[in-house]
Parts: C-alpha cells; sequence; structure tokens
C-alpha cells in the first residue's frame, strides 16, 4: 500500500517604580516614578525602507520628528545619525563597516511646532547618502545587504540617550519612540496570488487542472500551497500534511528553488522553464510509490492571467 500523504515612560530609564492605585495590581510606569531622559517621537513618515535596487534613485524615506523630554524638548542639544553597512553576501570577509555620521543636526537646525514641541520638520535618508558615508557605489550593493541608522539625542548636560539605553516601551507603539531604523537592499517582488495550473503528467497518469496558490514568506521568498503542483490530490485524493523546506526565492527578478526537502525528508528536484505567461515546472521526488511503479512526480503549467511572469529563472 503506498504512503498516505493526505494526512511614558520616558527615555533612559534606569530605574522604575511602581505606581498603583490598588497594591494588587500589576505596576503601572508613570512620568511622576521614573527617572526621565528624552526620546525622538515620530509624527509623520513617507516613502519607504526599502532601497530598491531597481531604482536607487528614486528610493527615498522622509520623516518629522519632535523630542520628548521635561520641556518639550528644549534640553536637546545635538540629534545625530550614524550609520553603518552590512554586506549580505560579503566576499572579501569584511561583513560590516563600522557606525560613521550620517546626519547631525544642533539647536539651528530645531524648528518648534505649533503645539510648542522643539523637534526636526524633515530628515531624509537616501541611498545615496547611504552609500556616500562609506564611499559605496551601486555596483557594490546586492540584495541581503542592510544599512542600520541609529539615533541619539545629547542634553545640555552632556548625557546621551537613544534606543540603547531607553526602555522598549517607546519603541513604536503609542509613544512612537524613533531610534534605530533599518535600510534594507532589494528589490520589491510580488508573486503572491491564485493562478490557474494544469497538471499535463504525473507518476500515476493522472491529469488536472484547478489552482493553486503563491504564499508570500517575506523577504522575497515563497511557497505554493500545494507543491504536488495538483498531482496528489488526484493520485493521492488530498494534500500533504505538510511541505517540509520547500520553497522558491524571487531575487531582483531571478527565481530559484530554494528548499528541497518535505516533511517526510523525502528530496524533491526541480527542473521549470517560463516563456510569457506559462511557467513550467516539473519535480521528482526521491519517494518511490510502489503502487504506481514509480517514484512521485509530475508536470504542470501555471498561469499568469495578468500577463508575462516578471521573472527569469536561475
Amino acid at each position: 500500500m503506498n504512503r498516505n500523504k493526505i494526512a511614558i515612560v520616558f527615555g533612559s530609564i534606569l530605574v522604575l517604580a511602581a505606581s498603583c492605585a490598588d497594591p494588587d495590581l500589576a505596576p503601572i510606569v508613570t512620568f511622576d516614578t521614573a527617572i526621565k531622559g528624552a526620546y525622538v517621537r515620530l509624527l509623520e513618515e513617507s516613502g519607504s525602507k526599502l532601497f530598491n535596487l531597481f531604482d536607487l534613485a528614486g528610493s527615498k524615506y522622509t520623516y518629522s520628528c519632535d523630542f520628548v523630554d521635561l520641556e518639550k524638548g528644549a534640553l536637546v542639544s545635538e540629534y545625530n545619525l550614524d550609520i553603518s553597512y552590512t554586506d549580505g553576501f560579503p566576499d572579501n570577509g569584511t561583513i560590516t563597516k563600522s557606525p560613521v555620521r550620517l546626519k547631525s543636526f544642533s539647536q539651528s537646525d530645531f524648528s518648534t511646532s505649533a503645539e510648542g514641541n522643539v523637534g526636526i520638520a524633515n530628515v531624509s535618508i537616501t541611498p545615496a547618502d547611504a552609500m556616500a558615508a562609506f564611499g559605496l557605489t551601486a555596483d557594490d550593493l546586492g540584495p541581503g545587504d542592510v544599512f542600520k541608522v541609529v539615533g541619539t539625542l545629547v542634553l545640555n548636560d552632556g548625557s546621551v540617550h537613544g534606543q540603547s539605553n531607553s526602555t522598549s516601551a517607546l519603541i513604536g507603539g503609542a509613544f512612537r519612540g524613533q531610534f534605530d531604523i533599518n535600510f534594507s537592499v532589494a528589490c520589491p517582488s510580488s508573486l503572491q496570488g491564485t493562478y490557474p495550473i494544469e497538471t499535463t503528467s504525473s507518476w500515476c497518469g493522472k491529469t488536472s487542472t484547478g489552482e493553486i496558490t503563491i504564499v508570500a514568506k517575506g523577504g522575497g521568498s515563497y511557497g505554493f500551497n500545494d507543491w504536488s503542483l495538483g498531482s496528489y490530490p488526484v493520485c493521492y485524493g488530498g494534500l500533504a500534511a505538510g511541505w517540509g523546506s520547500l520553497t522558491f526565492k524571487d531575487v531582483c527578478a531571478i527565481v530559484s528553488f530554494t528548499g528541497f526537502t518535505d516533511n517526510y525528508g523525502d528530496t524533491w528536484t526541480f527542473t521549470s522553464s517560463v516563456e510569457g505567461n506559462k511557467w513550467t515546472i516539473s519535480f521528482v521526488t526521491t519517494y518511490f510509490d510502489a503502487d504506481a511503479g514509480a517514484n512521485e512526480g509530475a508536470t504542470a503549467i501555471i498561469t499568469n492571467p495578468n500577463g508575462d511572469w516578471p521573472f527569469t529563472l536561475k
């Protein structure tokens, strides 16, 4: 019998004290019970934190912020942004370039909002800014690279406040703390969706038509809801209980299969081709179906109804 696959705190909190109306309730951190510093509060933002390799010149992230301290930001003397660089695919043994100063703002650069809060009305960060900081060019960048921007406030008393010495409660959320920002170098990818599929052959001799869903896993990584490409339902009567590490990846419009072992421990081998809106995929696994007298395998054509598939194959 064959195998069955169906199956406010303010920044720089050093000491927190509890303040509760009822001593049996969990502690509540309040302004009066916390040691206070300062933090950067995000007001507005636009653009993207993705440095698009297809459009580096058009990539830009802009934000406005104010400074939160005991005197509406008046205690802040400097706002500094330092940047570091990590090569996602190092070939010379140097993975990370140490932080250097990207931008620095002093009190002469600050503005005061209508609410009386001191801050910066317009901070922009572009790939050109980041590359210039390290003497890099567009040819030096590749998918997987990351620029990390670390923001710190210096107060009039010389104390420095950033994410490293602030409570995590300030980061994002209601307090909208804007501390460290990661800019990923990549190419946008949007292959997810449901597509018509025709299974033209299978190891059990059956064919089928239907739909298949491409599921986004993040970072250009994808999976199919049915890696058997329609063959398990017609050969076994249903889908597998899981698909193990089977994945494919879209890196700047070049697609390659990146996972090859299912959750049963069997290895899959793929071949594929793309022509216009037709993506033909064949697979064979190391599992031998005794009933069919053959290793699992199938060929299917996935059609993109919206036009040509926007990638080539590796």
